[in-house]
């Protein structure tokens, strides 16, 4: 499916499994550019899909001509493949690839990747159904699911952890199931990767071939993205899933997966360790579990810097500041990303992107044991996360920091990725913004009981004007079930969470370590609340924190504030000119007490009885959700609930 989308790019055409790139230099060393020779050529040639690229039979030696290594040749190649297609550019789709990125990568180190994942479950489904990849092997005989299981977690491992070696302008990750969902969000965020701009026709690729009839599968029928076409909890055996999940859940988790199981069958165990050592016995799998009796002793060249060499304080030695330093929080939409880029510029302020994983891991025990101890399955965990990899931390930097203390805490383990990152951008201190992490302030105060928390909070009602402005918000507010029928008031009652539970976990914090800043009052004076943050940060005030955007900034009325990376501007939300009066008072009835609580104007003196009577039933029903089942829920709405039965 895309393949299809990228080659229907008037710009870009996309060759369809022809598998010869590594295959015809498989035994060169990664790396290496062999010269070009006549039995090279005939050797690609006479590789079984060549022949897909349909580019005439004289053209591998009209290329061969002027090409002088393998690595021409193929550029080459695919040049007269886009030509083919009367297009400039050209690309391959092969899934097993992905276990090819250094090769690929060293041979054209220009080259982009794009890794398409998807749920293992639903790949088993699909490969039930196929018969081939992993169906061949003998293994899939006795035990198909797990076949599939094993061959998507090598697959799935390679392609990340070597994927998230590289600069992410070669880099980029997609879900299947976010490009099914909303496909033209999805291939804005491919083609702008690509430096191409969007073309309309990625999204109707279909349009024109669709052809569906009985028994022929989506792929042949040519249909639009469509979301169910496989569902691993109505198709899949409660025995199978159990078995995929004991032989490849950690990549799972950490991909953000649920598990239907969190803990196997003694059977199945005894299922899957036989399984694995099949794999093991037969299979190559470059990517398990690290050895931790013996760590990695290399390091990684980034860029210009020298190897980054790990270690650890000497006994006794002084520390001044324990890592994470600082958490920036806050309701989503609020301006986070404005204020993670202030503090970043400070000169002893490094703030990491959006990590995700910090409580995650910690709550799940991916990695850690009850105790907050660390496991052997941490590393690799934290390689296959989906959101790892911005921190530009290579698996042998990371091996380094678990050697250096096998034994140790969760806390310790992470305050040295925190220590890493921050010598990497040249800065001691070092802090996260995720503005989820609001809702875990109370874990990340027991983890780090030094650690300072910025609370950033704006009037709900620009906070819902960008929401719905946000080809994003299915991932967030749009998730609860009442977004479909009310997405005003869900994302009254969303903001409405976020912010009391940031302000009720501040107040047992003491304002030593917690500060509350509003989005207004940082737009309309940003010299003196970035004085006012580093007086609560303990450092002195830079005025390299207001001029973040010089430089940077890009002239391009298309682009975002946030992708324009534009100074401080007052008004790029405004509720009272952009919202409608029903719109604000829908929002007003559900969420008007917090507002007054704020200090925020309301705009409605009076709500109708009909509109609280609708903000009260779908309050109700959004509390009722069951995505906030196992969430933590402010106080004030657990009183709330008490009082009203």
């Amino acid at each position: 499916m895309l393949q299809r989308m990228l080659d229907s790019h008037p710009q870009l055409a996309v060759g369809y499994d022809c598998h010869f790139i590594p295959g015809a230099v498989r035994r060169s060393p990664d790396g290496v550019d062999p010269a070009l020779t006549p039995e090279l050529v005939d050797r690609v040639r006479a590789m079984p899909r060549f022949a897909r690229l349909g580019l005439a039979d004289d053209v591998p030696d009209r290329v061969a001509d002027t090409a002088r290594s393998y690595s021409e040749f193929v550029s080459g190649i695919y040049t007269e493949f886009a030509r083919l297609h009367d297009k400039p550019l050209a690309g391959e789709k092969a899934p097993g690839y992905c276990r090819h990125i250094p090769r690929l990568h060293g041979l054209f180190p220009g080259v982009r990747f794009i890794h398409l994942i998807r749920d293992g479950r639903e790949i088993a489904l699909s490969v039930r159904d196929w018969g081939k990849g992993p169906a061949k092997l003998a293994l899939a005989r006795e035990e198909p699911i797990a076949a599939t299981a094993l061959w998507w977690r090598r697959d799935v491992l390679a392609g990340l952890t070597e994927g998230r070696k590289l600069d992410p302008t070669l880099y980029h990750e997609v879900r299947y199931d976010a490009l099914v969902a909303d496909p033209r969000a999805e291939l804005q965020e491919i083609a702008a990767f690509l430096d191409l701009p969007f073309a309309e026709q990625m999204v109707t690729f279909y349009e024109g071939k669709t052809d569906v009839k009985p028994g022929r599968s989506a792929k042949a029928s040519w249909i639009a993205p469509t979301s169910g076409l496989r569902d691993w909890r109505t198709q899949m055996s409660g025995r199978d899933v159990e078995l995929f999940e004991a032989l490849a859940g950690e990549v799972l988790t950490t991909l953000g997966y649920e598990r239907a199981s969190e803990r196997p069958s003694t059977e199945i165990v005894q299922i899957a360790d036989r399984c694995r050592a099949w794999w093991r016995q037969n299979m190559s799998d470059p990517v398990d579990t690290p050895d931790r009796d013996k760590p990695s002793t290399r390091t990684r060249r980034r860029n210009d810097q020298p190897p980054v060499v790990v270690t650890m304080p000497a006994a006794g030695a002084p520390t001044t500041v324990t890592n994470p330093f600082v958490f920036i929080v806050g309701c989503p939409r609020s301006g986070t990303t404005l204020l993670k880029r202030i503090v970043d510029a400070h000169p002893s302020i490094a703030i990491t992107p959006e990590t995700h994983w910090v409580p995650r891991f910690h709550r799940k025990k991916i990695g850690v044991t009850d105790d907050g101890l660390v496991t052997n399955e941490l590393v690799p965990s934290l390689l296959a996360y989906h959101k790892f990899g911005n921190l530009r931390i290579s698996p042998d930097e990371l091996e380094q920091i678990a050697a250096l203390d096998e034994a140790g805490t969760y806390a310790g383990f992470v305050s040295r990725v925190f220590d890493l990152y921050g010598r990497h951008q040249g800065k001691q201190l070092v802090g996260d913004k995720t503005p989820g992490y609001v809702q875990d302030m109370p874990l990340l105060h027991d983890l780090w009981p030094k650690a300072k928390f910025v609370h950033l909070v704006r009037d709900g009602r620009d906070v819902c004007l960008s929401m719905l402005d946000w080809n994003r918000a299915h991932r967030t507010a749009g998730r609860v079930q009442t977004w479909a029928d009310d997405p005003v008031s869900t994302t009254a009652f969303w903001w409405e969470r976020f912010v009391r539970l940031g302000i009720e976990a501040g107040r047992v914090l003491g304002p030593d370590l917690y500060l509350e800043v509003r989005y207004e009052a940082f737009v309309e004076n940003p010299r003196q609340q970035c004085e006012r943050l580093c007086e609560f940060l303990g450092v002195a005030y830079d005025e390299s924190m207001v001029q973040f955007h010089e430089g940077r900034t890009k002239d391009d009325p298309t682009l975002s504030a946030k992708k324009a990376w534009r100074p401080v501007t007052p008004g790029m939300r405004d509720w009272r000119a952009q919202m409608q009066p029903d719109t604000v008072e829908r929002f007003e009835a559900a969420v008007g007490a917090l507002l007054d609580e704020l200090g925020y104007t309301r705009a409605c003196d009076r709500l109708g009885a009909e509109a609280l009577e609708h903000a009260e039933a779908m309050r109700q029903r959004y509390t009722a959700d069951p995505r906030l089942r196992h969430r933590r829920i402010p106080a004030q709405w657990q009183l709330r609930q008490a009082t009203t039965g």
